[in-house]
């Protein structure tokens, strides 16, 4: 009788945990302009603006999905014709490398961590910790910004590393 009550409060435990979880619903998802395989763990909605970086404005896209207050999201703008080749496109990625340690009050490393690679920035946000993941992306005329943003207490490192791992450049 000791092992089935035993089983009986795993069991309710278990669906209990399970209730208090994010749901994600992963789906595949092209993006920047069709350069970009990524999924997305909801369905993602897409604002666009017009944004200097270092003192050039891009328009850019961002396709974003919401998980209760984690954010999901995948930042990019094509280059120009005439900005498309590979050192334009390097340029521009570096000055966005840059940019995102600017947005997250840190001193940009020399030499910059190489396109793909993830960052890890620890902030706090009132009187919760915050954790924001991101990669950096450059080629084939376009520049991307994928970031996993949450409170530490509820964005795990792991669905983070699952969303930014999920990237891929065509």
């Amino acid at each position: 009788m000791v092992q089935v009550i035993k089983r009986l409060a795993l069991v309710f435990f278990t669906v209990l945990l399970a209730g208090c979880s994010p749901k994600y619903d992963w789906r595949e998802v092209s993006t920047a302009g069709g350069r970009m395989q990524a999924i997305f763990p909801d369905k993602p909605r897409s604002e666009s603006r017009t944004t200097q970086i270092e003192g050039v404005p891009y328009p850019f896209t961002m396709d974003m999905a919401l998980v209760d207050d984690q954010v999901f999201a995948v930042v990019y703008s094509l280059l120009p014709e005439g900005k498309q080749d590979e050192a334009s496109t390097r340029k521009a990625g570096e000055a966005l490398l840059r940019s995102v340690y600017a947005s997250m009050n840190e001193p940009a490393p020399e030499p910059l961590p190489p396109f793909g690679q993830k960052l890890t920035f620890r902030k706090a946000v009132g009187n919760e910790n915050a954790s924001v993941y991101v990669k950096v992306f450059a080629g084939s005329g376009v520049i991307v910004q994928a970031y996993a943003a949450g409170q530490d207490n509820t964005l795990k490192e792991s669905v983070a590393d699952e969303f930014l791992n999920g990237m891929t450049l065509r």
